[in-house]
């Protein structure tokens, strides 16, 4: 699939993404075409539906903003 085809298919599955982050979905999971294949399309989506996911649960009042600190991080990243 094309980046814009991407885009609508994230769309349908319910994430909306700024520009900035569309493209760098694009740039880690597109071939040098700049084509999605179906496995690299999946990865970003589980990826994306994890990322969500934690992010509602850091998240405490719903603003839109979760702090973290130092091991908070480091426990997310490593795991």
């Amino acid at each position: 699939m094309s980046s814009h085809e991407m885009r609508m298919a994230l769309e349908e599955a319910g994430f909306t993404l700024n520009n900035t982050l569309t493209q760098i979905l694009v740039a880690r999971y597109a071939s040098t075409d700049l084509l999605i294949d179906f496995d690299n399309f999946v990865g970003s989506l589980i990826r994306l539906e994890t990322m969500f996911r934690i992010f509602k649960q850091l998240e405490m009042d719903d603003e839109g903003y979760a702090e973290l600190d130092l091991f908070q991080w480091l426990h997310l990243v490593l795991n």
